[in-house]
């Protein structure tokens, strides 16, 4: 009798992709994060700029449909992550890595290992991530970048040492290190998307405030 092949389902199409995924990251680190990065960064901008509204005013005064369809700072933001987020990501941690690699897995350590991430890499990640968000989005000159990165900064840190302490935590006890990078990844995607669409938000009622002005 002929075996009846069931069609695979959702769970194990999950678990295909992510053991693929983890797979190719192991042999490729550095290549695979920059890749990941560069998609997620992709995503982040095309979401922030629709749910922003930016899209929608942008997309009326635009003529060319290539130049709706396509948006250049979608792509740009997209090459940030390829060229620059992601391999400063994976150094960074990798420098981490190194530092506690001897270090026995005690409570100290994972409290000095949360610490770096959130005293030293995060505020390096973010005011990375702002000044390339302000250049991105038009601004040349470096005392506005300086000011955006002062300004908003703050800001970021506050929400990410309430919220990423915790994830780490949680992280640390209910999941296998193989799946943190992905697991982190989805986290870092989610509250970088709402930051850059409040940034657009600020920046759209600003050029509207300005407007009313003159």
């Amino acid at each position: 009798m002929a075996a009846v092949s069931k069609p695979m389902g959702r769970q194990n199409l999950a678990v295909t992709v992510l053991t693929a995924y983890l797979t190719i990251l192991a042999k490729q680190p550095l290549v695979t994060k920059a890749c990941t990065t560069a998609t997620l960064n992709f995503l982040q901008e095309e979401i922030a700029q629709r749910c922003s509204g930016m899209r929608a005013q942008e997309s009326k005064q635009k003529k060319n449909l290539l130049e709706r369809v396509v948006n250049k700072r979608v792509l740009q933001f997209s090459l940030y992550g390829l060229l620059i987020s992601g391999p400063l990501n994976h150094f960074l941690y990798e420098i981490l890595n190194r530092v506690f690699a001897n270090r026995p897995k005690n409570k100290l350590n994972t409290l000095l290992t949360i610490l770096a991430q959130n005293l030293i890499i995060s505020p390096i990640l973010n005011s990375v991530f702002l000044a390339a968000n302000s250049i991105i989005a038009g601004e040349r000159r470096i005392e506005a970048v300086a000011q955006v990165v002062k300004t908003r900064l703050l800001g970021m840190m506050k929400v990410s040492w309430i919220v990423f302490p915790c994830v780490q935590l949680f992280a640390a006890k209910a999941l296998p290190p193989l799946v943190w990078v992905p697991f982190f990844n989805l986290v870092a995607f989610t509250f970088g998307t709402y930051f850059n669409t409040q940034g657009k938000i600020r920046a759209l009622q600003a050029k509207r405030d300005q407007e009313k002005d003159e």
